[in-house]
């Protein structure tokens, strides 16, 4: 693809076009890189425009090219596109200009401010710019994919979630749900697969030990167990464990029940942009998204009601309000998650050979939930 080919495509219109002292519009993502040894005048690094024949600038198309980094970068602009339309006067910086990729500059979970450099004049500040920062040895990373995608997962979740204000999102945010989310989208960046068979899967040796420990615990539902692999932890640990807010989250979203679910119209006014008119907006997002859409929806909304979920449970309650049809689903994905051991003291065994009698006391938990007689953490003090 020639360069100004890909100056004119939607997902990286910006990455290489260059010309502009701006960060690009919503819609788009800008590779940069530091310029060596250079802070502004008011202490900002110093940062240039990566082209497409620069192997960082390479690195970075080829991964938004296909896969889950895609999908992940799409819905950064999702979460954009739902604060610029589904709040009044919500053109925050975040959510009115493009993501900027800075290689070679590290931030957790992001970095604020930047001067982009100018030809013969001093750079241009944008102290307000959030931005991801990614090492400089990119092709090192086996495992790119999945810490691209999680670096984008708190952006986008923050975004939605602040108003795209960003800052300090504890207030409506606790820990172990940001962290929960973000695990979650890794784990699923982890398995994508953008091909047929093994092709464009991580190779289950990459990454870092804790990306890998990520992965085999969350797939193997190991959170919601204590050190001997066993035994289930207290309801209150369970409850707020970032690891099981990952489970279950990842459960859901790979449910085809859930992701596949077209929701009520009005959950798609934010996106109408996006969406063709008289076609099911969830087949236009595709699965993935489609969940990712419904579910920033209903916790932007319950964030500003006033009522930001403390928990997983409480998310999950969060959701199934908003989208009711899919309340069994998600009730029963949590329930199975944790054993039923938030909704009833001891939840039910963990053994194998038990099964069959665990099964059953899981579907009369789900009832007692759906019905009413008690809620998803019932049985924590």
């Amino acid at each position: 693809m020639s360069r100004g080919a890909l100056c004119l495509t939607g997902l990286v219109a910006f990455t290489a076009c260059g010309g502009s002292v701006g960060v690009g519009p919503p819609d788009s993502y800008r590779v940069l890189a530091p310029v060596e040894g250079k802070t502004s005048p008011s202490g900002l690094p110093v940062v240039q425009p990566v082209g497409l024949d620069d192997p960082a600038g390479k690195a970075m198309a080829r991964l938004f090219e296909e896969g889950f980094a895609s999908e992940m970068v799409r819905t950064v602009y999702l979460a954009k596109q739902l604060v610029r339309e589904g709040q009044p006067g919500g053109k925050p910086t975040a959510a009115s200009q493009g993501l900027p990729i800075i290689v070679g500059l590290q931030r957790a979970p992001y970095g604020r401010g930047l001067a982009l450099a100018r030809w013969l004049r001093g750079p241009v500040d944008h102290p307000d710019v959030a931005w991801i920062g990614l090492p400089a040895d990119l092709d090192h990373d086996r495992a790119l994919v999945q810490t691209v995608s999680g670096k984008l997962a708190t952006y986008a979740l923050h975004v939605a979630l602040t108003g795209g204000q960003l800052g300090e999102p504890s207030a409506v945010l606790p820990t172990p749900l940001g962290e929960g989310y973000r695990m979650a989208m890794e784990v699923i960046a982890r398995e994508w697969r953008p091909g047929h068979g093994p092709q464009g899967v991580v190779p289950f040796d990459a990454g870092t030990q804790v990306q890998r420990n990520l992965f085999a615990d969350v797939r193997e539902n190991r959170y919601v167990l204590g050190a001997d692999r066993q035994t289930l932890r207290p309801a209150g640990e369970i409850l707020v464990d970032a690891g099981v807010a990952a489970t279950v989250l990842y459960r859901m979203a790979q449910s085809r029940t859930i992701a596949g679910r077209q929701a009520r119209p009005e959950f798609y006014h934010p996106f109408h942009g996006r969406l063709p008119p008289g076609v099911n907006p969830a087949a236009v997002l595709g699965p993935f998204r489609n969940f990712q859409a419904k579910l920033l929806v209903a916790w932007t909304k319950a964030v500003r009601s006033g009522h930001p979920p403390r928990d997983i449970s409480e998310l999950v309650d969060v959701y199934v309000a908003a989208c009711p049809e899919e309340k069994a689903e998600a009730l029963r994905i949590f329930v199975v998650t944790t054993f039923a051991a938030t909704v009833e003291p001891g939840g039910v065994s963990t053994r194998p050979q038990d099964a069959t009698k665990a099964l059953a006391a899981i579907d009369a938990a789900v009832a007692d939930v759906m019905a009413g007689r008690r809620t998803l953490r019932a049985a924590a003090r």
